[in-house]
């Protein structure tokens, strides 16, 4: 649904406000021994750690190891099980931490007499970073569209874009380890991994979002924020809503909004200096509080899933000033009982431990390609690689461990955007329970 189309003309009824589950952001365990009580126990157990969207060698939880009475084959399921978890990692992603948006130029100074070194440091590669893309002059005079009345800071209201996208699953692995012998399974991409699809983005300050994205394979993802939720609708898990501080889409920072990665970065610590590619770069870390990695736990339930970090670390060019490499982090873990976890989200005595997995995931996105729009500095084209590796706790580990690694590609182009459209409203924003 286009977030600016207008509703009809006749008087809509009443809606029936329906809750949203909260936003899951790691692989689903849908298909993993818990969701399978069909399966006999040793069958269902051996098959469980290999039936995580397409990592293993069957997704379904019956009996049977043929194509079953529905005619669907097993290589087409898998297919479309890498699909769901592509477009579960790349599809929406979220930044670590939650940006403040009323700010003006006068926010990104410091005493430096206040603030450690390396803070300060940051500071003043994030005022090159504003100066080279020209957000600073913008904030700082109004000079944006020379109509100092739209906002206090000069800043533009809202903004468009469509562009294109190209995702793909590069490869899938499974390991096994026996003693010191490690067995692999999987393989590399096939034509019936790529997919093409196109996303159109509005956005409007202070943090309103709104996303579509459309593949060729037929699966489509809407999500957005009005400012005070954060929802998704995936085609694996329905819709959501996010938990924990408010962050923003991670398209809108690679390159899109460089306001909102500069206050993203607003409580940087600089850690050096790199190269990517031909590119001097500073590099800049950025990390998740605790007191927010807590409030983005999932649970209690018979799964709980605690976020234990989160980090992003952006590439700064020495050279231009622009970001041209972003990269973060996610672990986390996933504990499995054989009884519902209480509502304090620990484990009673006669509670055992089923399984513990951990999952890492990270993204690290080159961005290039920066033509000025109407005064701004925009990237038009970048390339995302995304890794999901997955392991199990050996400390409690009672069967066969098996490890995970598959890894996404997706490559995007900016076809069009524009600033401050008229006719766009809040009410565009509103999540799908309103």
């Amino acid at each position: 649904m286009d977030p600016a189309t207008k509703s009809n003309d006749k008087k809509p009824t009443q809606p029936i406000p329906v809750p949203l589950s909260p936003l899951t952001e790691w692989p689903e365990f849908v298909n993993t021994s818990r969701y399978c009580q069909q399966q006999p126990e040793v069958k269902r157990r051996g098959r469980s750690r290999r039936m995580l969207f397409g990592l293993g060698k069957t997704t379904r939880c019956n009996d049977s190891d043929d194509d079953g009475g529905n005619g669907v084959s097993e290589k087409w399921r898998n297919v479309n099980d890498r699909r769901v978890l592509l477009l579960g990692v790349l599809g929406c992603p979220l930044a670590p931490v939650s940006v403040e948006h009323s700010c003006a130029s006068g926010d990104f100074r410091y005493n430096v007499k206040d603030i450690p070194f390396e803070r300060s440091t940051a500071q003043y590669i994030i005022q090159q970073y504003l100066a080279a893309t020209g957000c600073l002059k913008m904030m700082s005079t109004g000079a944006h569209h020379q109509q100092q009345q739209q906002q206090q800071s000069g800043y533009y209201k809202n903004m468009y874009t469509s562009g294109t996208v190209k995702m793909k699953c590069c490869e899938t692995e499974i390991s096994s380890i026996q003693g010191q012998r490690v067995t692999n399974s999987g393989g590399r991409s096939q034509e019936t991994d790529n997919v093409n699809g196109c996303f159109v983005l509005w956005q409007m300050v202070p943090g309103m979002w709104s996303l579509e994205l459309v593949l060729s394979s037929g699966n489509k993802v809407l999500a957005g924020s009005d400012g005070d939720t954060v929802w998704s609708h995936t085609p694996s898990l329905g819709k959501q809503i996010a938990k924990g501080p408010k962050r923003p889409l991670r398209r809108l920072i690679q390159g899109l909004d460089p306001k909102s990665t500069a206050m993203l970065f607003a409580k940087a610590e600089r850690l050096g200096d790199k190269k990517i590619g031909d590119e001097e770069c500073f590099v800049l870390k950025v990390c998740a509080s605790t007191e927010d990695l807590i409030a983005r736990d999932y649970g209690p339930g018979p799964i709980l899933v605690e976020v234990l970090r989160h980090v992003l670390y952006g590439y700064f060019s020495q050279k231009s000033g622009l970001l041209v490499y972003m990269e973060d982090s996610q672990l986390t873990r996933a504990i499995v009982g054989n009884d519902h976890i209480n509502d304090a989200n620990v484990f009673s005595d006669d509670q055992k431990i089923e399984e513990v997995m951990y999952w890492e995931t990270s993204i690290g996105s080159s961005i290039g390609d920066y033509k000025a729009v109407e005064g701004l500095m925009v990237a038009h084209q970048g390339r995302s690689v995304a890794t999901v590796f997955g392991f199990p706790d050996l400390c409690i580990q009672d069967e066969q461990p098996y490890m995970y690694r598959t890894r996404f590609e997706e490559v995007w182009n900016i076809d069009d955007i524009a600033f401050n459209i008229h006719g766009l409203s809040s009410h565009s924003f509103l999540p799908p329970s309103q």
